[in-house]
Parts: structure tokens; sequence; C-alpha cells
């Protein structure tokens, strides 16, 4: 199986990739950047699969500047054959010379990084191109990117970097000025239903609003396919839409119901924004609409509301979502919000 084959939606990443095997010439670091789940470690792995593969290589050694030849140009192309031993090592992560890091709680601490230098001072044990992948590289703190800084300007030999970020300007400039960089693009809607409705085996409506709202990300799309996103954001909606119609108690209550599920409190702004996007949008391109599966219901919610007033609730929202990031009293913010999105037109 060709090793880049998982890659969905990255042919200009997987041209590059492939590019730099077929030169013969590895850089010491790459940059992966973009969103979670669009393929950023999948490529990681599959380029090491092709730089290690035992079918794919069978000279060892360097070449005569003392880079790591990356391809012997044999009939098997620049793919990994999935099969040798070093494949379904590294596959399965058990190979002793493909050495991740990723954040110990919110930061990358200065200790994971002296360890992996550590271990890259020591010669590979198998392979014949070593990889030190670091995993979301903008969450190293100081220490740990002036210490990593260090290792990328005197990179160990048969070594290949591969750091992964959201964007290149999270990370200090010298460590991106080390690296070749890379940009993964998020996936499209027509990608993320099909690997919805195959993973999950959702209907098409469901798994198209999951994608409309999961942003390019697959991961993002899976992880709401299995937690019942579909029914929350249902429930979610049938509270905002009775806001207007309710006593000040039974609003509280939705702020205080919103407030005890504070690691899901952003998905539920998230939907209630994209609700009353869609209500303003279907006043003058009803196609555009996110949750289309709700289009009847939509219809309904505009013949009781006004424009202005669905604009001055999204502006409720953000509102309250910045204060929120800046640590404002979550019940007190959540309460003047939902009498602020009560308020009818």
């Amino acid at each position: 199986m060709p090793c880049f084959s998982p890659l969905v939606d990255q042919s200009r990443p997987v041209r590059l990739l492939r590019s730099v095997l077929s030169s013969g010439h590895l850089p010491h670091a790459f940059l992966f950047t973009g969103i979670d789940g669009i393929g950023k470690k999948t490529a990681a792995m599959a380029f090491a699969m092709a730089c290690n593969c035992a079918r794919r290589q069978t000279e060892p050694g360097k070449d005569a500047r003392g880079n790591c030849p990356a391809d012997d140009g044999n009939s098997l192309g620049l793919g990994a054959c999935g099969t040798c031993p070093s494949c379904k090592k590294i596959r399965s992560g058990n190979h002793p010379d493909i050495l991740s890091v990723s954040a110990s709680g919110a930061i990358i601490k200065v200790d994971q990084i002296r360890a992996l230098c550590a271990r890259l001072a020591l010669k590979p044990y198998e392979a014949r191109t070593r990889f030190a992948i670091i995993a979301e590289a903008h969450k190293l703190n100081a220490e740990a990117g002036n210490t990593l800084l260090k290792t990328l300007e005197e990179p160990p030999a048969c070594t290949v970097f591969i750091l992964t970020a959201p964007q290149a300007s999270d990370l200090l400039p010298t460590i991106v000025s080390r690296c070749q960089h890379i940009r993964f693009q998020p996936l499209s809607p027509a990608s993320l239903i099909a690997g919805i409705q195959a993973a999950h085996r959702l209907d098409a409506d469901a798994a198209a609003v999951i994608a409309a709202m999961a942003g390019g990300s697959m991961t993002r799309a899976g992880t709401m396919a299995r937690a019942n996103w579909l029914g929350r954001r249902n429930w979610i909606i049938r509270e905002l839409d009775a806001l207007p119609h309710q006593s000040v108690n039974l609003s509280l209550a939705f702020s205080e119901t919103l407030a005890k599920n504070r690691k899901w409190l952003k998905t539920a702004f998230d939907i209630m924004k994209n609700w009353l996007r869609d209500c303003v949008i279907y006043h003058y391109a009803p196609h555009r609409i996110i949750n289309q599966d709700l289009t009847d219901q939509i219809r309904k919610t505009t013949q009781q509301t006004t424009v202005p007033d669905l604009l001055k609730k999204i502006r409720a929202l953000e509102k309250a979502e910045t204060a929120i990031e800046s640590n404002a009293n979550l019940r007190l913010t959540l309460d003047a919000l939902v009498l602020a999105l009560s308020k009818g037109s």
C-alpha cells in the first residue's frame, strides 16, 4: 500500500515530500503547519516509512556530501512497501528510531527536549534515517524552544526533525528558519462527509452538518460524530429558540446547565453562533446555511425575528465568549448572556 495514500486533499504536501525523496537529499528539519486533524502526523509517519523501507532502499550509508540518501531509484517508486519489518514497526509505533514528543499538559517542557537530545546524541539502533517528531511544537516553552534550536543548529547525522504546529508564526522565527515549511490544507466538505459516513455510518444529511461544523478537520468531525453532537446541537437550538418565550427562571436554568458543562462550552457557543448566522443568511442565500437538515425550523425562526435582532444576539455571544476567555465569572457571564438572548425583536 503506498505510504501516502491515507492522506486526503493534500496533493501539494505529498508532491513536495515525493520531490524531496526523489532528490536524494533530506533537509535536517521540516515544519508541517495547518489545523488539527488534516494529516500532518500521518504524513510524518508516511515519510519516515518511505525513508526507511527495506524493500525500497538497498544501499546503506551516505552520499558524497554526508547526507542520508532518500531514494535508491528502484522500481518500487517513492512510497514505502508497508510490509517490511521497518514499515511494520513504524506503523505500529514501535520503531526505536522514530522518536515522538508531545505536550505534557499545556506545554512541551525543557526536560522533554533534553531527553530527546540525549537520545539523538547516540547512534541510531537500526534506522537508515532517524526521525524526531515534535507534535504541537507551538507548545514549546521558551527554554525548551531554545534547547531545540541549539540542536537544530548542529543536527545529528542521519536525523530528520519534523515539527507540527497550526502556523509558522506560533514558533520562534529562528526555529522556523531552520525548517523546510510545508503547509497542509483543511479537508474539503466532500472528503469529510465521505470519511464520516465510512467511519460512523451516519446518513448524508447528518454527515453534511457535521462536516460543515468541523472546520476542515477530520479529527474534529470524528469527535463530533462519536459524542452525539447532533443530539446536543438540537437541544441547544431548542433552548435558544425558546428563550424569548419563557420565564426568567427557565432562562437562567439554561445558563446553569451550560456552566456545568464548561468543557463543552466552546462547542455550545459555536452551535449558537452558527444557528443565528443561518437565520441571518436564510434571508439572503438559503442555500448557504450550515444546518441544512433544519431548514424548515430556520424558516419558522426567521419569521419571528429580524436581522438586526439576530445580529445583536451574535454580538452578545461574541462578547460573552471574550469575557469567559478573559476569566470573567462564568455563571454571571452566562446569566447575562441568556437574558440578552431572551430579548425578542
